[in-house]
């Protein structure tokens, strides 16, 4: 592949010192994706700053204790920048649901299959979640018990048909990771109208923020 061509590829930032693992999602992603790796904790702010990747997948192997830090870190240097974490569900269990809630996009295990594996990586980088079912259950199940309601409504009345179209595309623009100025910025509004909009979305969907907004959209799917 050529640099020019490489240039106009989405790019993803993959964290690990496990060769087998890299030279894996090299042989599946290499085609359609600008791949660079570093094996390097200290150094990947600095790749983060310089690539402004699409991705970055994070191999917990490398990181120890330190993974969610590396996380927050990661999302406050790149707001647009996607998260996955690489599993490996033999030697290294992780908590999904914290990690989630720290900002994670999706977890691939090791054992992706090839065909699986390149159709994540562009649901991720088209902005959409990639997380197992079971865990959209226990967030759902979380916030269930958390709402001072005791349940949350994502059915009967609340139906997205309910909101305007403009609402709407607020709505999937923030499931698929939109921040407020991102957001205004593509619709070309304001931000404070972002905020008016979603006060709208929250009140006419019964929800009380944007996580219980992309758990509403993930059931949808």
């Amino acid at each position: 592949m050529s640099a020019s061509d490489s240039r106009n590829l989405p790019v993803i930032l993959v964290a690990s010192n496990n060769t087998t693992l890299t030279d894996r999602l090299t042989s599946v992603l290499d085609e359609v994706f600008s791949l660079e790796f570093t094996s390097s904790t200290s150094a990947l702010d600095a790749r983060i700053s310089q690539s402004n990747p699409h991705l970055v997948m994070l191999d917990p192997a490398l990181f120890n204790d330190t993974l969610k830090d590396t996380i927050t870190a990661a999302i406050n240097k790149a707001t647009q920048t996607r998260i996955i974490i690489l599993e490996d569900d033999e030697n290294m269990p992780i908590d999904q649901l914290a990690l989630f809630k720290t900002g994670v996009h999706g977890f691939f295990s090791h054992a992706i299959t090839s065909t699986l594996l390149l159709k994540a990586a562009h649901a991720v980088c088209n902005g959409e979640i990639w997380v197992p079912r079971q865990l959209i259950s226990k967030l759902i199940g979380e916030l269930a018990r958390d709402s001072s309601a005791g349940t949350l409504s994502f059915a009967g009345n609340n139906s997205i048909e309910h909101l305007t179209p403009r609402e709407k595309q607020v709505a999937e623009m923030v499931h698929r990771g939109g921040n407020n100025k991102s957001i205004a910025r593509q619709l070309d509004i304001s931000e404070r109208t972002v905020k008016a909009h979603l006060s709208a979305i929250f009140r006419k969907l019964d929800i009380e923020n944007r996580l219980h907004l992309a758990l509403y959209f993930s059931e949808l799917r």
